[in-house]
């Protein structure tokens, strides 16, 4: 397998590289023709010309051959221009004359990689991590690399290092979701392999197909887990979140009490039940479930909703309010913060606090507004990033 898609990011990182260079390296002073020909050099590349850049570098080179920042210059502007081994050659030059020359190695890997050379690539970003373990540039293309060569095992640590890093990085999330994916893949196949039948072949299928929405093939596989695996609890709970997915949420309720009854001292498997007894109205069985756990585990805004709703359900409309704003002074997640000001609004009628019914009904539409307004906007943006047909206008 050969990934070349990221050869293409070089166009962008090389002219960066000498924008940077530009700013902090200097020729030495004695000689005002070298630095000259940096300086021209520079220019040249950050304008595009390639051409000029390589003569002013080639003059570098041969004005000043003991200079390791000429030759790595050159064997950069070399590689944009697609003459790789004359690229390698010169930054091999610059890594003769400075084993730790900045970034050297990095490009050195590259140019190996375009140049369909692998092991040789994957040495040199090793020798560059070696003395610069945090460049993410490097980290990433070591990924890329060992993806490349069909080990998305040992692709995994260099990409997961970059992503500490540059969490927000595109390329990075990109290569490091393929090297996982790719891992997850051969673990499930060689699971398949050693015992097709087994519970956790069918939980891994039933993960799967959640993942794709498949839900009604997702529940199948837990079912059939199940049968093979009575007293796991995670089957359970991962059964019932299938069914709640489906709204089938009185068969949601059985599993979520199997759960609980296999583990019962598990706060999520009390807030399972908990909530979905409530969705279900039966908030007599739902209140005391959700305020046991809330007893253990401290505030969490989507028990303190449910408990809320409970409470008011059950006729405690003073106690439910008292969660209920709670959720909403907790809360960051903005749906479950909807939901309360929805909840406390009929609540607070309730009550017969109108101008508080008044404001929660406000908030709730300003956020239900906000968010139709939010998905509107990621929808226009999907939409950019999908190609045009041909002969659209």
């Amino acid at each position: 397998m050969k990934i070349g898609t990221r050869s293409l990011q070089l166009m962008t990182l090389i002219p960066a590289l000498f924008a940077l260079r530009a700013a902090l390296a200097q020729a030495p002073p004695q000689d005002a023709r070298v630095q000259d020909a940096f300086q021209r050099g520079a220019i040249a590349m950050r304008n595009g010309r390639a051409d000029d850049a390589e003569k002013a570098f080639r003059l570098a080179v041969s004005l000043a051959p003991q200079l390791p920042e000429a030759h790595l210059d050159l064997g950069l502007v070399l590689g944009r221009e697609g003459k790789l081994d004359e690229a390698i050659s010169a930054i091999d030059a610059a890594l003769h004359l400075s084993p730790h020359l900045d970034s050297a190695s990095m490009f050195l890997g590259i140019f190996e990689y375009q140049a369909n050379r692998p092991l040789k690539a994957e040495s040199a970003l090793e020798q560059e991590l070696a003395h610069s373990p945090d460049n993410v540039e490097a980290l990433t293309w070591l990924g890329t690399v060992e993806l490349g060569m069909g080990h998305p095992e040992r692709a995994v640590a260099p990409l997961d290092h970059a992503h500490e890093l540059a969490p927000k990085d595109l390329n990075v999330l990109e290569y490091r979701g393929r090297a996982h994916s790719a891992v997850a893949r051969e673990s499930y196949s060689a699971m398949a392999l050693v015992d097709p039948n087994s519970w956790h072949v069918r939980r891994v299928r039933a993960q799967l197909y959640a993942d794709e929405g498949r839900h009604p093939e997702a529940i199948a596989e837990y079912v059939e887990a199940i049968k093979l695996e009575t007293r796991n609890s995670d089957l359970y709970e991962a059964l019932g979140d299938e069914y709640r997915a489906s709204n089938q949420l009185e068969e949601a309720r059985k599993a979520y009490a199997k759960e609980l009854e296999l583990s019962p001292q598990n706060l999520i498997a009390m807030y399972n039940l908990g909530s979905t007894e409530v969705d279900l109205g039966a908030a007599a069985e739902g209140v005391p479930l959700l305020t046991a756990m809330l007893a253990r585990s401290g505030p969490i805004p989507v028990v303190e909703y449910y408990l809320g709703r409970g409470l008011v359900a059950e006729g405690s409309e003073t106690n439910g309010v008292k969660y209920l704003e709670k959720c909403i002074a907790d809360g960051h997640d903005s749906e479950v913060v909807k939901r309360a000001w929805y909840e406390l609004a009929r609540a607070y009628r309730k009550l017969q606090r109108t101008a508080d019914a008044a404001h929660a009904t406000e908030e709730y539409a300003r956020l239900r507004e906000l968010q139709e307004k939010q998905n509107a906007q990621q929808l226009q943006d999907w939409r950019k990033l999908e190609p045009t047909s041909p002969g659209a206008v």
